[in-house]
């Protein structure tokens, strides 16, 4: 019996504040710094002393600095504008005494490195982010001076922040770029509502050197951390935790372009810790928990952390450390440790000064010493349908009313531990229907097993209970199932695990391997773009309306999720249900017809063949050049003023 799908679409197309503030006086590295740069061997001698870079605890500023220094050299062409970015901030306490102080940038250039002039505001001298468009080939160098300040306080209370020199080289040619290096000053970012270390910046570094493109940035999951035009990646707020890749790109003037990425890490600041019950357990503060000062000084304010441990099931914290330490090793554990949870507050004070932050509270798992050794193996099996990259923990393109096998072995290769009141749990798609369980050969009654939705994973959980597990027993599980109806392609991941209590009542819990199901609709998903054939005059007769060149080739008209698992030859159809008509029912003197090579067909109550997939091709776009596909025929008849649409069926269906 030949098998035969049928989908259609439906698509209408429309035709148409007083306060003197405490003034800190910023460090500086010392009375006077040169540096030596390539061109020509020039010495450049600083405008000012650049300040050190901030001393940092878990991303508080203790002192003032640069968190964005302008890179030491840009390279440019003449008439090709660049951009020195950078980002100054100062230390909480200076941010409290002076919160009244706005923040002003004025820019210096030399064009010896010896001899210092102030850039213009009209030249963006006035700007944080400095533009410049060279006219002329050669190096300028340039230095900024951050000034935070009110005009209360007068001009000679204010606080600078100076920045190293950068060097603007501009070329005679492009210099395209062959490979990209991409770091982060921090490799750990924190998730939490007290805006703790949820900054930092990645910065990009071309070979050669001297490349003259530009540098575009972007994140691979904004729901974890988000990258700004500079480089500037910022963590969410919301305690979602994972690996957030950031990735650089740069352009080449003549338009290529290469990439390169670097992994951030974003978290609450402490991990979860598992031991075995008799060992300590560690928690350590995650991210740079010290400053980056290369003189050792502590800035002006102090730190102090606070250890605390909440006992299992309940709100209430004791403090069990005080210091400055950024790691707490516990006691010994006992198993009434196990579910514990470990929080840090970190507290910050300078004068009367004081900021408080609190990390997530981590987890403290602790493991029966004398226990069983359950060892699992598991895989599953698709037993209608199977694909060549299936593996025992993977199954692919698996849809409704398939037969899937749970296929799981559980011993106990423990010497002494024996498992008590165990039960064996696989989670499963929602919805799965369970035809039948077995336990090392017998088949099992309802009684036996239940099935219980879990809100945590969004699974539905199969319980299996199980007899005593003595040392060396072991138990074949097999488990078959139907696939509910799907619809829409998605990924199940899952671990079965097996849990209980040993001889001594504590807690067991063992995993087995992850397996993944991904699901498909095997159907086709299709979606269908409005066209609007734009304004027709009065004086438009005996012509052919084109679609706007946003709808032809390269780009589809149609484009589809094809997720059929048989790749039968597709005919896509077209029908216009009626003709084009406006809101007071006048009907437009024009026809929509299908073009192809010159010839056309009227799908006006027609229903028109316009495309064929091969056999086992899928289904992807269907993408007409100006002169073929759905074009508007305007007739001689004089038409009436109005918006004119009308609804167009669209069907997909195998051939065989």
């Amino acid at each position: 019996m030949r098998k035969r799908h049928s989908h259609q679409k439906k698509l209408v197309y429309k035709l148409v504040i007083l306060l003197f503030s405490l003034i800190f006086i910023a460090l500086n590295y010392s009375n006077k710094q040169t540096t030596t740069k390539a061109d020509d061997e020039v010495v450049v001698t600083p405008k000012f002393t650049p300040n050190k870079p901030p001393k940092k605890v878990i991303g508080i500023w203790m002192t003032n600095g640069y968190g964005l220094q302008p890179n030491p050299d840009y390279y440019t062409v003449v008439d090709t504008p660049v951009t020195l970015k950078t980002d100054a901030g100062r230390s909480v306490w200076t941010a409290a005494a002076g919160a009244l102080d706005g923040v002003h940038y004025r820019w210096w250039q030399s064009t010896d490195g010896t001899n210092w002039t102030a850039v213009a505001k009209a030249n963006n001298g006035y700007k944080k982010n400095f533009t410049v468009t060279p006219t002329e080939v050669g190096t300028v160098w340039y230095q900024l001076d951050t000034q935070y300040y009110n005009y209360f306080t007068g001009l000679l209370l204010k606080t600078h922040i100076y920045s190293n020199v950068a060097a603007v080289h501009t070329l005679a040619d492009p210099v395209d770029a062959l490979q990209l290096d991409v770091t982060s000053d921090d490799d750990y970012l924190y998730n939490t509502s007290d805006k703790l270390s949820n900054t930092t910046y990645a910065h990009a570094q071309p070979t050669p050197s001297d490349a003259t493109g530009t540098i575009t940035w972007s994140v691979d999951n904004p729901d974890l951390a988000t990258v700004d035009e500079n480089g500037l990646v910022t963590a969410n707020s919301n305690s979602l935790s994972g690996t957030v890749r950031v990735t650089a790109t740069f352009t080449n003037n003549d338009g290529s372009s290469i990439k390169n990425y670097v992994d951030i890490e974003i978290g609450g600041g402490l991990d979860d810790q598992t031991v075995k019950s008799g060992s300590p357990a560690t928690f350590t503060l995650q991210g740079k928990t010290g400053g980056d000062d290369d003189d050792g000084s502590s800035g002006t304010g102090t730190v102090n952390v606070d250890w605390y441990k909440y006992a299992p099931g309940s709100n209430t914290r004791v403090k069990v450390s005080s210091g400055t330490d950024t790691t707490y090793t516990t006691p010994d554990t006992t198993m009434a440790d196990d579910g514990s949870y470990f929080q840090a507050v970190l507290t910050f004070t300078s004068g009367s000064t004081t900021k408080t932050i609190t990390s997530n509270k981590a987890k403290l798992t602790v493991l029966p010493s004398s226990e069983p050794d359950i060892e699992i193996t598991n895989k599953i099996t698709n037993d209608t349908y199977q694909d060549s990259a299936n593996t025992d923990q993977l199954l692919n393109d698996s849809t409704g009313n398939d037969s899937i096998t749970y296929h799981d072995t559980l011993t106990n290769k423990s010497t002494e531990g024996i498992l008590k009141a165990d039960s064996y749990v696989i989670p499963m798609l929602p919805g799965t229907k369970v035809n039948t369980v077995q336990v090392s050969g017998n088949t099992l009654s309802s009684d036996d097993y239940q099935i219980i939705p879990n809100s945590d994973t969004g699974a539905d959980d199969l319980v299996i209970n199980l007899d005593d597990f003595s040392h060396g027993d072991s138990k074949d599980i097999e488990v078959n199932t139907t696939v509910p109806d799907i619809t829409a392609k998605q990924s199940f991941q899952f671990t079965p695990y097996v849990y209980g209590v040993n001889y001594d009542g504590n807690v067991y819990r063992q995993e087995g391997l992850d397996e993944e199901i991904n699901y498909i609709t095997n159907k086709v998903l299709p979606k269908v773009e409005n066209i609007d054939y734009g304004t027709i005059t009065a004086f438009s007769k005996d012509i052919l309306k084109y679609r706007p060149d946003s709808l032809n080739s390269p780009n589809g008209i149609v484009t589809a999720d094809d997720e059929r698992r048989d790749k039968q030859p597709l005919k896509v159809f077209v029908t216009q249900n009626a003709p084009l008509s406006n809101n007071n029912g006048d009907v437009l003197p024009a026809s929509l017809r299908f073009y192809s090579d010159g010839n056309y067909s009227e799908i006006l109550n027609n229903k028109t063949q316009i495309y064929q997939t091969d056999n086992g091709a899928a289904l992807k776009s269907i993408a007409w050049d100006k002169q073929n596909g759905l074009l508007l025929h305007i007739d001689n008849n004089f038409a009436i003023a109005g918006q004119y649409t009308t609804t167009l069926n669209w069907s997909f269906e195998d051939s065989l």
